[in-house]
């Protein structure tokens, strides 16, 4: 009896560890199988992802909208080139104000003929074409001697030669005592229009297409 009560004593702790054993193996397996489900979910949101992605590096793409001109002064360019190269925005707002300005001064003139402010006007006149002047040059060091560019691009180069143009012709006249004040206020009015439109179109090539939510080209 001794011998039979030693031995079930000794067969029963080795039975209660084959079970801890077999249970540790039963549970592994669905732990396994739910790892190799996370593993599958994660890859399958990394593909998602990958998806998702897709549209926004098309979107980034199409936000480069206008920008044509900025890409192409960028390449290659460094030191003092590149510098004078970012010149151009800088150097745009004076004459934007000193013609709007002058056209404001302009009305007053108009309404209150003996206010004395024709020499005003013709300072603003004078400070507009210079700026004007070295605002198109800033623009085409910006650019370089390159002539593509979009519909946005092109009417921006060439009102920008037109707003220089004109600024200079009415300098002329401003200097002028015997010029016709008449065609001297109807340039002066012609070029507070330009420059607002010209403005707009800076706002297109930096800003992207539409930035306004007004865009008609």
């Amino acid at each position: 009896m001794a011998i039979v009560a030693a031995s079930l004593l000794f067969v029963g702790p080795v039975q209660a560890h084959g079970d801890e054993k077999h249970g540790e193996e039963t549970s592994a397996a669905p732990a396994a199988a739910n790892g190799d489900a996370h593993d599958q979910a994660a890859m399958a949101q990394m593909g998602d992802g990958g998806a998702v992605g897709e549209p926004s590096a098309a979107h980034d793409e199409a936000s480069g909208g206008h920008d044509e001109a900025g890409g192409h002064a960028d390449e290659g360019d460094s030191g003092v080139i590149a510098a004078l190269k970012k010149l151009h925005s800088a150097t745009i707002h004076f004459p934007i104000a000193l013609f709007l300005m002058a056209a404001a001064t302009e009305l007053f003139v108009m309404r209150r003929k003996d206010a004395g402010l024709e020499s005003a006007v013709r300072v603003l006149v004078h400070g507009g074409a210079i700026g004007a002047v070295v605002a198109v040059l800033f623009g085409w060091i910006h650019t370089g001697l390159w002539f593509g560019g979009d519909a946005v691009m092109q009417v921006h180069r060439w009102n920008g030669m037109l707003i220089a143009v004109l600024g200079l012709a009415m300098a002329y006249l401003a200097s002028r005592a015997s010029a016709s004040r008449t065609a001297l206020r109807a340039a002066i009015f012609a070029m507070a229009a330009l420059v607002l439109v010209q403005g707009f179109l800076g706002g297109e090539l930096a800003h992207g297409a539409n930035h306004l939510g007004i865009s008609w080209l």
